[in-house]
């Protein structure tokens, strides 16, 4: 089974021709992986987008397919820079590569760590304390322990400390 991987940038602003590039590169293509990270650097930031796919045509062989894996996804996926603000998704964009780090180091999946729901959260109800952190669904004291604090920190600089 033969793979190849392809590299897309996508600058943050005015990426209305991009976007059209890689989602009909997307369409046309068997995706085995996709990575996304988002460079921040002001105006010139931009998504680095890595895409790994398989030669040839035809379905996903079973042997590279997630577990539950259906020609559409059951959960519809969630665009996030459509439901934050602009200042509160390059917060939640700054989360989400804490995330990414904080994973690379544990040897664990990102939504071990944190989900991107629960990484919204964080942002929306603009947390900065450990007792709203444990209210978000899904966080026990599991990620309260291993986690938390460096996402607290982050937080409560962005935020303000806690009262």
């Amino acid at each position: 089974m033969n793979s190849s991987i392809h590299f897309f940038t996508i600058p943050a602003l005015g990426s209305a021709q991009a976007q059209a590039e890689l989602n009909q590169f997307l369409q046309s293509h068997r995706v085995v992986a996709l990575e996304k990270n988002l460079v921040a650097d002001g105006a010139a930031s931009y998504w680095a987008v890595c895409v790994t796919v398989l030669e040839g045509p035809g379905p996903l062989p079973a042997s590279v397919r997630a577990p539950g894996y259906a020609s559409k996804p059951a959960n519809p996926k969630v665009d996030y820079r459509e439901i934050l603000s602009e200042a509160d998704f390059t917060v939640f964009a700054e989360l989400r590569n804490l995330r990414s780090t904080v994973a690379q180091e544990e040897g664990v999946p990102t939504y071990q760590v944190f989900t991107n729901e629960q990484l919204a959260c964080m942002v929306r109800e603009r947390v900065v304390s450990a007792t709203q952190m444990r209210a978000i669904e899904g966080v026990g004291e599991a990620r309260m322990g291993k986690y938390a604090p460096r996402f607290l920190a982050h937080c409560q600089k962005t935020f303000g400390a806690a009262a």
